[in-house]
């Protein structure tokens, strides 16, 4: 993959991450490398995310109340944190699916309208 094109591609990652996050967090609580393992098993390895950089966006989304965290033990010494979406974090993952519906509309329009076209929301 050329350099321009990896760009891109972490850019829109960028964009996105909070929004699938969240959506993963709709479904049942999870800790950090589930949610990782998650997005790759679904995107079939395409859509890979490093914990150490999604642990600032989650600790953002927890210092904005979106979601909290707790501990659960796993075997003796070992715990686990898991991550919940609260209702503000339900509120504020629809609004950024609209905003990236909406978004997507337009530049889905705007690639393949030809010139007297006009976009309407």
């Amino acid at each position: 993959m050329d350099k321009n094109k990896s760009t891109l591609k972490n850019t829109l990652k960028k964009a996105t991450i909070e929004m699938l996050l969240l959506k993963l967090l709709m479904e049942e609580d999870m800790y950090g490398y589930q949610l990782t393992q998650e997005l790759k098993k679904r995107s079939g390895g395409i859509y890979t995310i490093l914990e150490g950089s999604m642990y600032p966006i989650l600790y953002r989304l927890s210092d904005q109340n979106y979601i909290s965290f707790y501990e659960t033990k796993v075997g003796k010494r070992q715990t686990r944190v898991y991550y919940h979406i609260e209702k503000t974090g339900m509120d504020y993952f629809r609004q950024l699916e609209q905003s990236y519906q909406e978004y997507s509309d337009l530049i889905n329009f705007l690639l393949h309208s030809g010139e007297g076209d006009m976009y309407e929301p």
